[in-house]
């Protein structure tokens, strides 16, 4: 059986246990890339068929495919400066001494959430929550995951360019990557993946085509921290640029210097007994024990995942990128079993990676 084969098999049986209704993935190398559809899109109202084509819910891997990338733009035009106090640009923020480095390697001291995010109706009484928030931990002390961060993130995106969020980045990031399906809020909502069912005073129904993150959806689906959709084709040309150390088809998009960059810890917790406990970049997780991208990556790993059932990684050191996108949050969020689905599949790749990297398989 060939490994692409046998990648797909063990694909199929996650979805035959239940881990998701349906998947798309890519395998990007610099010879070549690999797609594959698998599943149904839907189960409820009624099945649909899953196709390559489908528009999925990135949930956070919007906050390293488009608002680092975007922050990083900003800082390669001599706009910002990642040590620049948030304060600098939203007033409103009262913590002087957070700078941007801190809300992009998780380590500002915010908390990792908003309480009670559904109860919220407006996105003028969430933006008071945040900026009323104090801090729970000393400023570089612990590394803590927080959508807040990220949310303050997109602002000062916002306040730095003039332009909303979505604008920019299909204008610098998308367009000059030919990520024509890479979008928020989009339009052809049929071809998207629908996830989970609400039944709140803000929700009733099955959501589709509207972002799942209930505080993007608050803000109108144009966050920092979540509300990008796109499609396995799409993400391949971010991971293949990505490769080709900020290069597309020719095209010039990032330069070396930010690849690098990318791939550099910039903070990390240690632990007496395990080398490289959790580490993180620029936005980025880079590998580290318990990682979603399995045991058998190098470390020139940039990783990360998101709510809905998405992952992302790219192995520099061995030329090597994956996505998949799933709902696995259709209909329900209790299902977790994509937890331990993907790093089997990193394991598996890396484990057939001379054969990945042929020019035909």
């Amino acid at each position: 059986m060939k490994a692409i084969e046998a990648f797909e098999k063990l694909l199929q049986e996650s979805i035959d246990d239940g881990a998701f209704p349906g998947a798309n993935y890519c395998i990007v190398t610099k010879k070549r890339s690999y797609f594959g559809s698998l599943g149904n899109r839907a189960l409820f109202p009624e099945i649909e068929k899953n196709d390559i084509d489908t528009v999925y819910d990135m949930a956070s891997l919007s906050k390293v495919v488009s608002t680092t990338s975007l922050i990083l733009k900003l800082v390669e035009a001599g706009r910002l400066r990642l040590h620049t106090a948030v304060q600098t640009f939203i007033p409103e923020f009262r913590h002087q001494e957070v700078t941007v480095w801190d809300l992009l390697t998780h380590s500002s001291g915010l908390p990792a959430d908003v309480s009670r995010a559904k109860e919220i109706a407006s996105k003028e009484e969430l933006m008071e929550k945040i900026f009323a928030m104090d801090l729970v931990y000393p400023r570089n002390s612990q590394i803590v995951y927080s959508d807040i961060g990220y949310i303050l993130l997109g602002k000062i995106i916002e306040k730095i360019t003039g332009v909303p969020l979505d604008r920019y980045a299909k204008e610098i990031l998308f367009t000059p990557l030919e990520m024509f399906d890479t979008t928020y809020n989009p339009g052809d909502k049929k071809r998207c993946a629908p996830t989970e069912e609400r039944k709140d005073r803000i929700v009733q129904g099955i959501l589709r085509g509207e972002v799942h993150d209930e505080k993007s959806y608050i803000l109108g689906g144009v966050a920092g921290h979540a509300g990008l959709f796109s499609t396995v084709t799409d993400v391949a040309h971010f991971i293949d640029m990505i490769l080709n150390k900020g290069v597309y088809k020719g095209r010039r998009i990032f330069s070396e210097a930010v690849i690098d960059l990318l791939f550099a810890p910039k903070v990390e917790i240690s632990h007496p007994l395990i080398k490289n406990y959790d580490r993180r970049g620029i936005g980025w997780i880079i590998q580290s024990c318990y990682s979603s991208a399995g045991d058998l990556v190098s470390e020139e790993t940039i990783l990360h995942t998101g709510f809905t059932g998405t992952n992302i990684w790219i192995d520099r050191r061995n030329e090597i990128g994956f996505c998949l996108l799933t709902n696995r949050v259709h209909p329900t969020r209790e299902n977790l079993k994509i937890i331990t689905v993907r790093p089997k599949l990193a394991n598996f790749i890396m484990a057939h990676l001379d054969e990945f990297k042929k020019e035909d398989l």
